[in-house]
């Protein structure tokens, strides 16, 4: 039987290739799995925040092409959203989502989160920038600050123990970034560690302002968000010095049979895998399950990623999966890479603590989906 997947792809300017990316990963997945032929149906959601037009899109999907599933890139609050299309049509939907909000409804029987868990990456990192109660200057980047990967540094420098000591924001406008007022901060808050949430060019703009600052800028160790140390993003960025520690959700070099089937697969399609590829490759595995199994499978359910077991919370219906700590050093040609050096399992506890909104939560921030820019 062949089946319709609708699929509401995002557009960004600083990751062009972001939903051809998670389509090929989607359609190497299958054909590892050897599933049955499906046929595709897109359409552009663009940065994601028109609630309006993504429900309409969606709908569009299921009433015009008959699509059995809805996979779409999302954030939590921009998927909460279609939550009532999900309980109306019957259909599944599966959502692709960096991890960088909260979850603030419940969870939605037919609607899975495929999550890289960002927010929680951060909170590692801030809790190992705090170790032995230190005090940690929180360094976030303009768009980085809208979403919650500088609260789960916080978060997590408190409940360590230590004491964020000062609080710097980077402008956005290229011509004008300036880390002056983080150079301040350095010198006069007594700092001991920086937590550092940058995403996309910021991160660049920010290694690239270090550097040129000199030592002094980078004289105390760095615990940086997941996607400062994306992969692409890394090979574009001068090495500034110092020491960076970064927590990650997935790297091309982590080493598993899946990771081998991923590259290979990858390759076999002219494209080099990444996290948006991954996300796709996921959902394949998810879309198995379900045409096999039946949706209500999914909750709780565990499998086999090139990120390690991933399984999927029962009560959040987000997956769960191991974060990887590693270092960012200088490859021979003076840019940077990440290398492995701890895998950092996630028990259920932690998991909730850093994905649903407490009672204390108050909505702010961007509206596009992370990366949409």
């Amino acid at each position: 039987m062949r089946r319709t997947i609708g699929l509401l792809l995002p557009r960004s300017t600083e990751y062009p290739t972001m939903g051809f990316d998670m389509l090929a990963g989607l359609k190497a997945g299958l054909a590892l799995l050897g599933s049955e032929e499906y046929r595709f149906v897109t359409e552009n959601t663009g940065f994601g925040e028109n609630a309006v037009h993504n429900y309409t899109c969606a709908e569009k999907m299921i009433l015009q092409e008959d699509a059995d599933v809805i996979i779409c890139y999302s954030q939590f609050l921009n998927a909460e959203p279609l939550y009532p299309l999900a309980t109306s049509s019957g259909k599944t939907f599966i959502f692709l989502d960096p991890g960088m909000q909260l979850m603030t409804v419940p969870q939605h029987e037919r609607c899975f989160h495929i999550s890289l868990q960002g927010v929680h990456a951060c909170s590692v990192a801030g809790a190992r920038a705090a170790a032995g109660n230190r005090n940690v200057l929180i360094a976030t980047s303009f768009y980085d600050g809208g979403y919650r990967g500088p609260w789960g540094c916080h978060e997590s420098i408190m409940q360590a123990g230590g004491k964020v000591c000062g609080n710097y924001v980077s402008g956005y406008i290229k011509s004008e970034f300036s880390i002056q007022q983080y150079l301040h901060l350095l010198q006069n808050s007594g700092a001991e560690g920086v937590a550092a949430c940058f995403s996309t060019y910021l991160a660049e703009l920010f290694f690239d302002a270090l550097k040129n600052a000199g030592a002094n800028a980078t004289s105390l160790p760095f615990y940086c968000s997941p996607f400062m140390a994306e992969e692409a993003l890394l090979k574009k960025c001068d090495y500034p010095g110092g020491t960076f520690h970064a927590v990650i959700p997935w790297h091309s070099s982590l080493e598993n049979q899946q990771q081998q089937q991923f590259a290979v697969a990858m390759k076999n399609t002219d494209k080099e895998p990444n996290l948006f590829s991954l996300l796709g490759w996921e959902a394949a595995i998810l879309l198995e399950q379900i045409f096999t199994k039946g949706a209500a499978s999914l909750k709780g359910w565990a499998y086999e990623s090139p990120r390690g077991t991933v399984s999927i919370h029962p009560d959040t219906h987000h997956t769960c999966a191991p974060v990887y700590y590693g270092m960012i050093l200088p490859d021979e040609n003076g840019k940077c890479r990440w290398q492995y050096q701890e895998t950092i399992t996630i028990d259920s506890d932690t998991h909730t603590r850093y994905l649903v909104a407490g009672q204390d939560h108050v909505q702010s921030g961007w509206k596009n989906n992370y990366f949409c820019i």
